[in-house]
């Protein structure tokens, strides 16, 4: 089988990528590495997207990919990482080219997504990112030409894909009803190039939370928990509060931290969180009962917090009154993604779909 994955999201798609050539698939990503994270494994930059010209950014948003067209043809299957990679005034024009010149084409559900917005307003998510955050959702109530064809393309391409794989409880939540939709699939990890080491505890248990797009993650409540936990206890914890980095970089920091808060708006974990586990941390974030049950899971190491500062000084406060335990949690963490995350599982799962198994 010859697979396209086109586009990345904070190292998915090259993880998948991994775990498909491990089976043996010939494989390409075309990707940018997903802006400022710098995430490596694209065979082919998609298309650029940088400069403040504005002929500059048209011709790579817009010109550059219809002239690439010629390396998007001729594969069994392509998958997008999201139905609206492309400008939104090209998208569908690229995705029929895509249906036209390949076998198959899917879309992965992932990314600020339509019908996300469309179950937190209808109540169905009990609270979400978009909670306190206007920005997030302004695109899909707007009546800027961009905004109505970013709408329009994507659900017209979601009418018109061989399938829709959601990636988590959220986004199968908005698609329960489409006809073409696949089973959820969990988010893949190659853990072979990830150094796993034991979660030890020094002097104090170091707290780390990254400001990545703070209103999405719900940063206030973080910190403000953050800062509640340290005054309470000042001689047992140190916390660090750090600007967004590559991916490389990153897990540099990660490296240095026992706990890592991730977000507190979402229902289920992300790639951020994968790659932490991978490290043997404690992971805080997102693993509702409902985002368990989306993956038929009873458990996960994940500590789960939402956007309530009560709730999430309590949770860590439990942690702290555990501190024995966080090696044997470290390790947990690490076991779970390498058996519930394995990229080659995934993988496997995403070749059963694919071949309408």
């Amino acid at each position: 089988m010859k697979v396209l994955l086109l586009g990345e999201y904070s190292g998915f798609y090259y993880n998948l990528k991994k775990g498909l050539q491990k089976l043996g698939v010939d494989v390409k990503l075309y990707a940018n590495g997903d802006d400022w994270k710098d995430i490596p494994g694209a065979d082919k930059i998609l298309f650029k997207d940088m400069g403040t010209n504005k002929l500059v950014r048209g011709f790579n948003r817009i010109l550059m990919p219809e002239l690439s067209k010629g390396d998007l043809k001729g594969y069994d299957v392509v998958q997008m990482v999201h139905d609206v990679l492309y400008s939104p005034y090209i998208n569908s024009h690229m995705v029929n080219y895509l249906k036209k010149s390949n076998g198959s084409v899917y879309v992965n559900i992932s990314g600020n997504h339509r019908t996300l917005y469309n179950s937190w307003k209808e109540g169905v998510l009990s609270y979400y990112t978009y909670d306190d955050n206007p920005e997030k959702y302004s695109i899909f109530n707007s009546d800027k030409l961009g905004d109505r064809l970013y709408v329009s393309s994507s659900e017209y391409v979601d009418s018109i894909v061989d399938g829709i794989i959601p990636i988590m409880y959220e986004y199968a939540a908005g698609i329960k009803d489409y006809a073409n939709r696949k089973q959820t699939i969990q988010l893949p990890m190659d853990c072979d190039d990830i150094e796993y080491s034991d979660n030890e505890v020094k002097n104090k248990l170091f707290f780390y939370h990254g400001l990545l797009r703070p209103k999405d993650k719900g940063g206030a409540y973080i910190k403000e928990a953050l800062e509640i936990v340290k005054s309470k206890y000042p001689n047992d914890i140190d916390i660090c509060v750090a600007d967004v980095l590559p991916l490389k970089d990153y897990l540099e920091v990660l490296k240095k931290a026992n706990v890592i808060v991730d977000q507190c708006k979402e229902h289920c974990w992300g790639m951020n969180a994968c790659y932490a586990m991978a490290l043997g941390k404690i992971v805080m974030g997102g693993a509702s009962y409902n985002s368990l049950k989306e993956f038929n899971l009873n458990k996960s190491p994940i500590i789960h917090i939402k956007p309530q500062v009560e709730q999430i000084v309590k949770q860590m406060e439990f942690i702290l009154e555990n501190r024995a335990f966080i090696s044997q949690w470290g390790y947990n963490s690490r076991k779970f993604v390498e058996e519930f995350h394995s990229s080659e599982k995934v993988a496997k799962m995403y070749l059963d779909v694919w071949s309408n198994k």
